[in-house]
């Protein structure tokens, strides 16, 4: 069965590199993408594949199976209301949502499946994982637990969305008994570098998250949304991507 889906961001970076994953699957196709003015430039969608470009998610989403978002944090809650409006599975990948915002997605999500991922990479699943075990584990141990986060210099959120969340999984392993540091930096073209740092008395632990090419994201969205366009109205992360546990 192929999946229809659309893309609001149509023209940003991610936007097109999700396009284009979606172009190649054997189980996706690309029914169009939402763009603030008409026509996007450049666009890696052809005419000639009548795929729907349009500023106008009325248009778009009713042609959708399920949409993914990655738009601008305050575009989304409108996109959410539209995808909802139309029945429509709804994958969020934008980042630097407000919390606010992060709560209309759950209101959301009781009447369409709604996924929200600060990061779409299938092994940050499989990190976070990894550094609330090794967060467990050390509980009570006097260790400290710092995160570094590295991304281009054109991203805006300091920590980010991924830092939060692996921090976020380290309290939440540890009862709340263990609030990691936070270090940012935003230099050159970096994609995306994470690291855990578990420092304790002569010894430390380093758990590192890299990404060097910005496809591993659009995989990971891609893959998300068609696992999303068969579940049932909810509020899901990736980790249920991967069916992984807490």
């Amino acid at each position: 069965m192929i999946t229809s889906l659309g893309i609001t961001g149509f023209s940003g970076r991610m936007g097109q590199a999700i396009a284009e994953t979606i172009l190649s699957h054997a189980e996706a196709c690309l029914a169009g993408g939402i763009v603030r003015n008409h026509v996007p430039t450049p666009c890696i969608a052809a005419p000639e594949k009548d795929h729907l470009i349009t500023n106008d998610p009325s248009h778009l989403f009713p042609k959708c199976d399920a949409v993914i978002d990655f738009s601008h944090a305050s575009a989304t809650a409108h996109f959410a209301t539209q995808a909802a409006a139309h029945g429509k599975p709804f994958f969020c990948g934008t980042t630097g949502l407000s919390e606010e915002t992060v709560g209309e997605l759950r209101g959301i999500s009781q009447q369409v499946p709604v996924l929200y991922a600060a990061n779409t990479s299938l092994s940050l699943i499989v990190t976070k994982k990894l550094a609330a075990l090794a967060a467990q584990l050390l509980k009570g141990h006097d260790y400290d637990v710092s995160i570094f986060d590295k991304h281009h210099r054109w991203k805006k959120d300091a920590p980010s969305g991924t830092a939060l969340t692996l921090g976020a999984a380290i309290t939440d392993a540890t009862d709340d008994k263990t609030t990691p540091a936070y270090a940012s930096i935003r230099a050159g073209s970096i994609v995306g570098i994470h690291e855990i740092l578990f420092a304790g008395q002569g010894e430390t632990i380093k758990i590192e998250h890299q990404v060097t090419d910005r496809r591993v994201f659009a995989r990971g969205a891609v893959e998300g949304a068609l696992w999303l366009a068969k579940q049932p109205a909810g509020f899901y992360t990736m980790d249920d991507v991967l069916s992984v546990t807490p």
